[in-house]
């Protein structure tokens, strides 16, 4: 027979400039999934078959059918960011080749399969679970169109009737299962469409111990863990180095729960030392393994790192995690290798849910606040909680039991081009109304996550509001909340950022998109806060900005009976305006303040509380020549750098200044001066 195989991705990636892998870079998805199905049919399928190269890029759907037409079989593997084209596909197929067996699988494939077969009945079969045997015995079944001898498989009957056969067994020895990048099933596409490189799909166990709720891996897998040969395993590694594979990214749904998986990344980072490939491993970190985990994080980290180390927390409910079956997912742990990552000075990245059954709006605020408070200052990973089929989410039982609305959201990749609308858009069901969190809570606490963004973790006020929340032990959430519930007619700009967020809450409630987009910020979308960051900056807004945050801030003190210098809090926000980079000529600044500002949010950021809290004369150089930012367009990459590496980087560098570089003949233009302690003038930025 005449076989295709499909498994479209996204689209193709594109490294963030800068990386070492080169300038913005695009990067090609292995297609994975299929390749396994190949590999293994190629050794153990009864007859040999021809297969054409895989289609894995998005394209019309004119275009995929043109060349699927002729094809005895057609088989495509569906998640969520494909299932909407596949599906076009497939039934644009059917119209011009009824005699070509169409075959779905993968995790989009739903295990409650009856509505999915009636609403398409341009498929023939669709099959469950891990796919590389179910394939093969489909290939066989395929002459007699003979399903009922293939394990694993739902289809409809000659009498209409839907008949789903017995599921097989798990793979127990995957060593049984042929990789298909020492077999050569990839070097086709690799060698017609290379473009600047590829991203490595790579698993080396399959299983998790763990059961979410909103999360369809543990039961697409189960709950025991198999593993893939360490033979195997280095002789792909050794194929990451030989192909210049760009890209890894683990599959694996606990890297660091074995103990060989210290050995994996070493030999990962040998290769990379060796031959200069990989670029980058990420993987997902294991959830209870602390020893391990940190062992693992700290190595891959010195070398192979793009993107930080994920502590994916999800929430700080123990209430809320028992709901999402997470209670056997250790809190300590993360809390204990977060303030390790940040003594060490380790990029890390905490991920939070919006929306998970029981949560309410308090629960989320104090859960970010906490996440803070525990030392995450580089960046929280905020996700709307989503559904997918054959996550127990996904069950109508238990979306009635907690009271979860969805709305379909279209899926955008962040910072690419606004074009016209795709032809066959993807989209996912996102939770924005639970029975804990009404639709005016979903929005506020949906702002509340993207001010957090803007003020904390793109480093627009975060001098201040860190140094604040260590001393003084203001909650974040504090802070946060003067400013959603600032008196617009005092703080206009802060009002119209807080209102800009709040209609976007409401829209996206509504179905509309997640991300903004504005003609002369590059044409591509933004995500809200930096979008309110770009919009600050390009409409001259900022320091109006931060007169009224201080403002606010200020009152917020006097409040709570903090008796805080005036001199202090007005130098907290000047040295953040003065180091927070947007564009502007390529020349270096010097920064006078009469506290050490620096040295006390330095301090923060590792854990510490820093020097004592007293006047003294400090000196810097700011750094903006190094990485000069001197156009809008300079400055809006470098936003996209900061969201997909390194956070940090919104703020310059900052270097000694001897005081003799401070008593020119005339005051230089490049000086910020420190304040008079009358007051507060936010002149000198």
């Amino acid at each position: 027979m005449r076989v295709a195989l499909v498994q479209i991705s996204m689209g193709l990636w594109r490294a963030p400039a800068g990386d070492r892998s080169g300038q913005s870079k695009s990067y090609g998805h292995v297609p994975y999934s299929v390749g396994m199905l190949q590999a293994y049919a190629q050794v153990h399928a009864r007859d040999q078959h021809e297969y054409a190269m895989p289609v894995h890029r998005r394209m019309p759907v004119a275009e995929a059918v043109e060349r699927l037409r002729g094809f005895d079989l057609v088989a495509l593997s569906v998640y969520v960011w494909n299932v909407e084209l596949s599906l076009a596909i497939a039934r644009a197929l059917r119209a011009v080749e009824p005699d070509t067996i169409i075959v779905l699988g993968g995790p989009q494939v739903p295990e409650r399969v009856e509505p999915f077969l009636a609403a398409n009945p341009f498929v023939d079969v669709v099959a469950h679970g891990e796919g590389e045997i179910t394939f093969t015995e489909l290939l066989d079944a395929a002459p007699d169109r003979a399903w009922d001898t293939v394990r694993s498989v739902s289809y409809v009957d000659g009498h209409g009737q839907v008949v789903s056969t017995a599921r097989r067994e798990r793979v127990g020895d995957l060593d049984l299962l042929p990789s298909p990048y020492l077999t050569g099933v990839f070097d086709q596409v690799m060698a017609a469409e290379a473009e600047d490189g590829w991203v490595m799909m790579w698993e080396t166990n399959r299983g998790c111990p763990f059961s979410c709720t909103f999360c369809d891996w543990g039961s697409a897998t189960g709950s025991k863990v198999y593993r893939f040969g360490m033979d195997r395993l280095e002789a792909e590694i050794a194929w990451m180095g030989q192909r210049q594979v760009g890209f890894v990214i683990c599959c694996d749904a606990n890297f660091g729960m074995l103990p060989r998986d210290v050995d994996i990344a070493r030999a990962v980072v040998a290769e990379q030392a060796r031959s200069g490939y990989p670029v980058s491993l990420s993987v997902q970190n294991t959830k209870n393994a602390r020893e391990r985990a940190y062992e693992v994080q700290t190595i891959i980290a010195g070398s192979l790192n793009t993107v930080g180390v994920t502590i994916s927390l999800q929430s700080a409910n123990r209430d809320t995690l028992t709901n999402i079956k997470r209670r056997n997912v250790s809190s300590s742990a993360f809390e204990d290798l977060q303030r390790r990552f940040a003594a060490d000075g380790l990029y890390t990245y905490t991920d939070l849910i919006l929306g998970l059954p029981g949560e309410t709006y308090d629960m989320f605020a104090d859960g970010i606040s906490y996440v803070v408070a525990n030392g995450q200052h580089n960046h929280v990973q905020f996700f709307n909680c989503s559904v997918l089929p054959n996550a127990e989410m996904g069950d109508p039982a238990y979306q009635q039991q907690y009271g979860l609305r969805m709305v379909p959201q279209r899926i955008l990749s962040v910072h690419n081009a606004v074009e016209p609308a795709d032809e066959v858009a993807e989209h996912l069901d996102i939770v924005v109304e639970t029975a804990a969190m009404p639709p005016p809570d979903w929005c506020r606490a949906q702002v509340f996550a993207w001010l957090t963004d803007l003020l904390y973790f793109d480093r627009v006020v975060q001098v201040p509001l860190a140094v604040l929340g260590r001393r003084y032990g203001v909650p974040l959430r504090a802070f946060v909340e003067a400013v959603t519930d600032a008196d617009p007619t005092t703080s206009p700009v802060i009002g119209g950022v807080v209102s800009l967020l709040e209609d976007h809450a409401r829209a996206v409630q509504g179905g509309g998109d997640e991300y903004l987009t504005r003609a002369d910020a590059g044409g591509v979308w933004w995500p809200p806060d930096q979008f309110a960051l770009i919009t600050l900056t390009l409409d001259g807004q900022l320091p109006a900005f931060y007169r009224e945050a201080e403002a606010l801030v200020a009152h917020l003190l006097e409040e709570r009976g903090l008796d805080v210098p005036p001199l202090l809090l007005g130098e907290l926000f000047d040295h953040n305006a003065a180091v927070l980079r947007r564009p502007g000529p390529a020349r270096d600044g010097l920064l006078m303040t009469s506290y050490p500002i620096d040295e006390l949010y330095q301090a923060v950021l590792h854990g510490g509380d820093g020097p004592e809290l007293a006047e003294r004369w400090t000196t810097s150089s700011i750094d903006r020549t190094t990485k000069p930012l001197v156009t809008v367009s300079a400055w809006l990459a470098h936003l996209v750098w900061c969201h997909g590496k390194d956070k940090r980087a919104y703020l310059s560098a900052l270097r000694p200044a001897g005081i003799s570089a401070l008593r020119p003949a005339a005051p230089p233009s490049n000086l910020t001066k420190p304040r008079a302690k009358a007051g507060s003038t936010h002149g000198n930025r």
